[in-house]
């Protein structure tokens, strides 16, 4: 990440690991004031994260940085393979991130490092994200 102040924060290979990238990415976006961009950031950090628990189960730092009238988002996990699109069935669980990534971050991508990989995206734009009604 170039330009802009950036903010980061390591995070362990542990299941908590997604519920602190949340709530640290929303306590960012309150700071820079683009809450309106919440939603779509919280979903997309959750994601990025779990991938890497799941696939790389690695230590991780997530960064941030605001970008234009958004922010980037970026994960470094220790993995050197690169995100895949999976082919799964309509009911299975698993296996959407690309397309949440494709349906929600105006960019995404990777990038291979020295002993890992980081997983980026761009929210730039708030968009609406179908939450479930709290009971």
């Amino acid at each position: 990440m170039t330009g802009a102040a950036v903010s980061e924060i390591p995070l362990p290979a542990r299941p908590s690991a997604s519920r602190t990238a949340r709530r640290w990415v929303t306590a960012r976006l309150v700071e820079l004031r683009l809450e309106t961009l919440a939603d779509s950031v919280e979903l997309l950090t959750s994601e990025v994260v779990t991938n890497a628990l799941i696939h790389a189960g690695t230590p991780m730092v997530l960064r941030m940085r605001r970008a234009g009238a958004g922010v980037e988002i970026e994960v470094q996990d220790g993995s050197t393979l690169p995100p895949a699109r999976r082919h799964y069935s309509a009911t299975a669980t698993t296996g959407r991130g690309v397309e949440v990534m494709d349906s929600l971050a105006d960019a995404w991508g990777w990038r291979p490092g020295l002993d890992g990989k980081t997983v980026w995206f761009q929210v730039l734009h708030a968009r609406e994200v179908w939450k479930p009604v709290d009971r």
